[in-house]
């Protein structure tokens, strides 16, 4: 029975594991699903023009976030499970790189919906898209803050305890950078802030991705 247990509980830690795939495929479909976005400081006819064009694909990515949501926390609690012991006297960075993505999610969702709903009310777009539109940017960005919190203590405890490979902590603190340059965005419309958006996003997607596979296929003594 305990040799049953044991084999189960590894099936489910690796079953954990690659519910981050998910959530990195459903994130990255769910953000490219509305199509080009005009640039920050666009009109606020152009900005209509595009919820009024893209209005289907914008409602299916946010439907795709959520669904990535729950692939993302069954991830997290699998994480947890591998760093939450490495510290000798209690989980201090496991638990920064845990409310990160907590948090992270929280305001991404707070974004997406800004982004959805002039998608849902087309038929009154005036004003509404423009104020949908750069209240989600500034929200995303400092869903990025908190990224880059996730990131810079996981690399934190990659460089200390070596649970991943070295140039994995690499990885974070390159996306950490991207995504703390990012939070600029919040203030300012400056394509720059865009740019550094998505390579923050797109290296911690790359991140949970190898995180998860070389997680999940490691051998366990």
């Amino acid at each position: 029975m305990q040799v049953n247990s044991t084999w189960d509980e590894a099936k489910w830690q690796r079953y954990g594991l690659f519910a981050g795939v998910v959530f990195v495929v459903l994130n990255i479909v769910s953000t490219f699903a509305g199509g080009a976005p005009p640039s920050r400081d666009a009109s606020a006819e152009e900005i209509g023009k595009y919820f009024l064009e893209h209005d289907g694909g914008l409602k299916l990515g946010v439907v795709l976030f959520g669904v990535a949501l729950i692939f993302g926390v069954w991830w997290l609690g699998s994480l947890w499970r591998v760093i939450g012991g490495l510290e000798p006297s209690g989980p201090r960075l496991a638990l920064i790189a845990l409310i990160g993505f907590v948090m992270a999610g929280s305001l991404a969702s707070g974004a997406q919906a800004l982004f959805a709903t002039p998608a849902m009310r087309t038929d009154s777009l005036v004003g509404a898209s423009e104020f949908a539109w750069t209240a989600g940017y500034a929200l995303y960005s400092l869903t990025l803050a908190c990224t880059a919190v996730h990131m810079l203590a996981l690399m934190a405890l990659i460089m200390w305890k070596r649970f991943l490979p070295m140039w994995m902590g690499w990885l974070a603190l390159v996306s950490a950078i991207m995504c703390t340059l990012a939070i600029g965005g919040a203030g300012s419309e400056a394509s720059f802030f865009l740019v550094t958006q998505m390579i923050g996003f797109l290296t911690w997607m790359l991140w949970v991705l190898l995180a998860s596979v070389l997680l999940a296929t490691r051998k366990t003594t």
